[in-house]
């Protein structure tokens, strides 16, 4: 049960990831007001805001993006917040929690320059980069002497009581 819990912590990692980065595609979509459908202004949330509403899309753009960045200030914040507490609680040391915050910070790096390549791939090689970014974070993680289960909410998977779609901890879980 202990892989298991490990593997659904990874792939909760991955997830986020993953999901950071099919956001950041459709981020990119409406900012260059194409999309999946007919590939015009209407095809982007931005631009169906803008065109159902008579707004400027110009200043939803602008909404969007500072909802965007308050999002990731709050998150980087909870993380920092969860990182500190686990340094207080022992669980990790002062360097593993730099460690940890430079990782993220490339993670981030990777997922913006991402962008607009990921979307463009096939279900297949998505999942193949997935599984290679999770391989090169469990490997990572491995180096740094830290135990990814301990690090929930972190890198992503649930922080607990259910949240993530209602994964649960490990002790929900059973594991």
């Amino acid at each position: 049960m202990k892989a298991f819990t490990k593997s659904l912590i990874v792939a909760g990692a991955v997830g986020t990831v993953g999901l950071g980065t099919l956001t950041a595609g459709a981020v990119a979509n409406a900012e260059s007001g194409t999309g999946n459908g007919s590939g015009g202004p209407a095809s982007s949330l931005v631009g169906k805001i803008a065109s159902t509403f008579h707004l400027d899309k110009s200043k939803v753009r602008q909404v969007f993006d500072q909802q965007r960045s308050e999002n990731e200030a709050k998150h980087e914040q909870r993380a920092g917040d969860r990182l500190q507490k686990l340094v207080d609680d022992g669980v990790i040391t002062s360097a593993q929690k730099s460690a940890i915050e430079s990782k993220l910070a490339e993670l981030k790096t990777e997922r913006q320059s991402d962008r607009g390549t990921f979307r463009d791939l096939t279900p297949a090689q998505r999942k193949a980069k997935m599984d290679q970014k999770r391989s090169e974070l469990e490997t990572w993680a491995k180096q740094q002497g830290l135990d990814l289960s301990k690090l929930m909410g972190i890198f992503g998977g649930p922080e607990g009581h259910g949240r993530h779609g209602g994964h649960g901890t490990p002790q929900e879980l059973g594991t």
